[in-house]
């Protein structure tokens, strides 16, 4: 009887382990991130916020600021699916003009689009945390330019459709009082997700894959010898 050849099994399970195992640090890497990133969030003191008339050329990561007199534009697109509370809407990403340059502000989350109603005043002030626009993951949706359906920020996309040079950077809009129809929201630089048990978890799935990937080859070596 010819013998079976061990080789399939091996690389199944070896792939299978370090998959698992790069979850498990990829969920790791994310937890230092994140956590960092709320401590620096849960420092900010919104009363100590930058008052600026001008976009700086380059401004740290969830710094707090307060923009005087920038400009609203006719420019805006809803990022779908989007959650808010367990419900399903959109983000609303709009632009503005601050001392000439054009900003991207998410203005918060909506569950329908027909709630969100443009400013009538073509000068405000605005207020939030800004962050540089992070780069597309090679997981994420890209966006359909031509059905105008979009799911991801992505600069030379948004460039294209409003034919506009836009900074780097994106303010997430906060201050709203409780009768506005958009609910801010955060970037997700900072989260309330335990990523460290994530890591865990997928590390122990590793290591017990490992542990019956050991047991099987040790009760039946001899057969496949």
């Amino acid at each position: 009887m010819k013998k079976k050849s061990t080789l399939p099994l091996y690389f199944t399970f070896s792939i299978s382990i370090f998959l698992l195992w790069t979850l498990g640090t990829w969920q790791l890497n994310k937890n230092f991130k994140i956590s960092k990133n709320n401590k620096n969030y849960q420092s900010i003191d919104r009363r100590n916020s930058l008052k600026l008339f001008s976009l700086p050329e380059r401004v740290e990561n969830l710094t707090y600021i307060k923009f005087d007199r920038v400009r609203l534009t006719d420019n805006f697109l809803y990022l779908e699916p989007r959650t808010y509370n367990g419900k399903v809407g959109y983000h609303k990403i709009s632009v503005v003009q601050v001392d000439g340059k054009n900003l991207l502000v998410n203005e918060g989350f909506i569950g329908n689009k027909e709630l969100s109603k443009s400013n009538a005043k073509r000068n405000k002030i605005i207020e939030g945390y800004i962050i540089k626009v992070p780069e597309p993951k090679f997981f994420e949706l890209k966006n359909d330019t031509v059905k105008k359906v979009w799911y991801t920020l992505k600069l030379d996309d948004f460039e294209k459709e409003f034919d506009l040079k836009l900074s780097p950077y994106i303010l997430y809009q906060q201050g709203y009082n409780e009768d506005n129809k958009l609910k801010s929201v955060m970037p997700n630089l900072v989260s309330n997700v335990n990523h460290l048990n994530y890591a865990l978890t997928w590390f122990f799935l590793s290591f017990a894959l490992f542990i019956i990937f050991f047991i099987f080859f040790k009760k039946n070596y001899k057969k496949y010898e």
